[in-house]
C-alpha cells in the first residue's frame, strides 16, 4: 500500500499549525515529537543552527517538511500517530481524516468507552493501543489486541444489558447473545444488520486464531491489522448506541 505522504502530512501541519488551539506545534514541540520517533535527533537550536549554516530555510512550514520526510515509513507513521493521539480533541474530523489516509482510505472513525462501563478505561487503553502498534509495525499485536478489545466490550455489554449469575467467557459465543439481545428489543430493525455482530466476532476470532508471519507478512499484514482494528472500532460504535 502506497501512501501518499505529501497529502498526509499537509493535513498534520495543519492541525499543528493552528495557533491558539492545543493541537498547536512550536518548533521546539514539533523536535520533542520527532525525538520520541528518533531519539538522535538534534535539539531545536542545534538542528536551526545547522540548516542556517547549510544556508537552508529556518521557516516552520519548511523544516517541519524536511524533517517529517525525512523520517522512513514507519518513523513517519509512528510520528503522525503519536501527534494525533495527543491532539485530538482539538480536531477530532481532521484527525479522523489523517487515520482514514494512513490505513489506505479505509478506516472508521474512532470509538471511545464510557468510564462507567465494565473495563471502560482499559478497553479504551486497547483501541488507541491498536494505533500505537500499527505504527510500530507490530501487526501481530494489533490482532490480538482487537481480539481482546472486542471480547472485552462484548462481554460488558451483556453484563450491562443483562445481570446474570454467569455470562459465556468467548468471543463467539459472547457476540451471539448480543445479538440475540438486541433483535429482542429491536424487533424492527434488520436482522442482516445485528448478525454482522457475529460476522465480526468471527473474523476477528479467526484472524487471531491465523495470524503468523507465515500467513500475513509485509502489506498484507498491514491492511490485515488496520482492517481488524477499524472493524471492532466500528462495532463498538454500534453497540454504544444501544448501551
Amino acid at each position: 500500500m502506497a501512501l501518499n505522504w505529501t497529502a498526509i502530512w499537509n493535513r498534520v501541519f495543519k492541525l499543528i499549525d493552528a495557533q491558539g488551539l492545543a493541537s498547536y506545534h512550536s518548533g521546539g514541540r514539533f523536535i520533542r515529537a520527532v525525538q520520541e520517533v528518533d531519539p538522535y535527533f538534534p535539539n531545536y537550536s542545534e538542528y536551526i543552527e545547522q540548516r542556517r549554516k547549510a544556508d537552508q530555510s529556518t521557516t516552520r512550514r519548511d523544516f517541519y517538511r524536511d524533517i517529517f520526510l525525512g523520517l522512513d515509513e514507519p518513523g513517519r507513521f509512528k510520528l503522525v500517530t503519536n501527534i494525533i493521539n495527543e491532539v485530538e480533541s482539538s480536531d477530532p474530523n481532521l484527525c479522523a481524516e489523517i487515520r482514514t489516509m494512513m490505513a489506505g482510505g479505509i478506516s472508521a472513525p474512532s470509538a471511545t468507552v464510557p468510564q462507567h462501563a465494565w473495563n471502560g478505561d482499559r478497553l479504551n487503553e486497547y483501541l488507541k493501543g491498536m494505533d500505537g502498534a500499527i505504527a510500530t509495525g507490530d501487526y501481530e499485536r494489533t490482532v490480538t489486541m482487537a481480539y481482546t478489545c472486542l471480547e472485552g466490550f462484548l462481554g460488558a455489554f451483556v453484563r450491562a444489558k443483562s445481570p446474570g449469575p454467569s455470562y459465556p467467557n468467548e468471543i463467539v459465543a459472547l457476540s451471539r447473545e448480543v445479538c440475540d439481545l438486541l433483535k429482542s428489543i429491536n424487533k424492527d430493525y434488520p436482522d442482516e444488520v445485528l448478525n454482522l455482530i457475529k460476522h465480526s466476532a468471527h473474523a476477528v476470532d479467526r484472524a487471531r486464531n491465523r495470524f503468523s508471519e507465515s500467513h500475513f507478512g509485509g502489506e498484507a499484514g498491514l491492511w490485515l491489522a488496520t482492517y481488524m482494528r477499524d472493524l471492532v472500532n466500528t462495532q463498538i460504535r454500534l453497540l454504544l448506541h444501544f448501551m
